[in-house]
Parts: structure tokens; C-alpha cells; sequence
């Protein structure tokens, strides 16, 4: 016998003297276990498929609530290819600065008609979760979208700043 496995066996026989005098450490090693193997098995976290899958059209929900509601219309805005919806998301602040330069609802409306004539679209949308910062709060998503060719999936992190007002400030993808 090599003393390697000499050493595993003695340290298997060890354990198991120990798991006999310590039966509560074993109990909770028992549920533990447990716990894991159903949390694994029936995906209870809810984390998402890796069965290759695609999303399907149109499913973004609102998904919790302290989802932002500016978030969550600027989201279906451009899953409805809605530029009104988009717009009433920004900051007062944002708009000023959008006139300033030129734009308005109907640049938006256009260039929504010329993402959706080239076939891209927001598949699905998942809301993560949100961080308070001193000037208002910081909301991070998951965006699938699908791009001009059939099949083109891309998964995109979202990061909207908001005021404390609750509208968007800053959108980083």
C-alpha cells in the first residue's frame, strides 16, 4: 500500500469518527447539501438558460418593485420602437440639452423606424437591480438584442443614471 493511500484512508476513517461524535455538524452538512442540490436542480435563483435558447419577442415586464418607472419606459420605448416614451424617460435637463442640439421626439421617432427597418430590436430585458448614489440612483439591466441578421443575439449591459427626481440622466451601454 503507498502511503497515499495510506494517508487518504486514515483521513477518511478520521472524519467519519469525527462525523459519529459531531452529529449536528453532520445534520446541517445533510440540509446544506440538500439545499444546494435543489437550488441547482429546480433553478430556483431564476439565473438563465443555457440551453441556447432564444428569448422570446417581446417579453420584457416590468420585474420587480423598485424597478424605476423612467427605466422601465425608456426600455419598452425601444422595444415598441416608441420615441415618446423614451423621451418622457430623460431629466428635464437631458431634454434642455437634446433641444439645444437640434433634437426632438420626432428625430428619435425617426431614428427608431430606421432601427426597426434593419430588423434590430430589443428581444428581452432584465431588470438587476439598483444602487442609491448622493444625487439620485444608479439601475443596471441585461438587454438581448437582436441585430439585422437572423439568429444575431447580443446580451448588453444597461446603466442608467437617475436624478432624485427618478428620471434618466445618463444612459451607458
Amino acid at each position: 500500500m503507498s502511503i497515499l493511500t495510506r494517508f487518504l484512508r486514515r483521513m477518511v476513517v478520521r472524519a467519519a469518527r469525527e462525523a459519529v461524535r459531531n452529529r449536528g455538524l453532520v445534520a446541517i452538512l445533510v440540509v446544506a447539501l440538500a439545499g444546494l442540490l435543489a437550488v441547482s436542480t429546480l433553478n430556483v435563483l431564476g439565473l438563465p438558460s443555457t440551453d441556447g435558447s432564444s428569448p422570446s419577442v417581446g417579453s420584457y415586464q416590468a420585474t420587480a418593485l423598485s424597478e424605476p418607472s423612467a427605466t422601465a419606459s425608456y426600455i419598452r420605448g425601444h422595444q415598441t420602437f416608441d420615441a415618446t416614451l423614451i423621451w418622457q424617460a430623460y431629466s428635464d435637463r437631458v431634454v434642455r440639452d437634446l433641444q439645444q442640439r437640434g433634437a426632438s421626439v420626432d428625430d428619435f421617432q425617426v431614428e427608431l423606424e430606421q432601427a426597426r427597418q434593419q430588423g434590430n430590436r430589443v428581444e428581452q430585458a432584465q431588470y438587476v437591480g439598483g444602487y442609491s448614489i448622493p444625487s439620485g440612483s444608479m439601475h443596471f439591466y441585461v438587454v438581448v438584442q437582436a441585430g439585422q441578421s437572423r439568429g444575431q443575439i447580443a446580451y448588453v449591459p444597461y446603466v442608467f443614471t437617475l436624478d432624485a427626481g427618478g428620471k434618466i440622466e445618463r444612459v451607458e451601454y
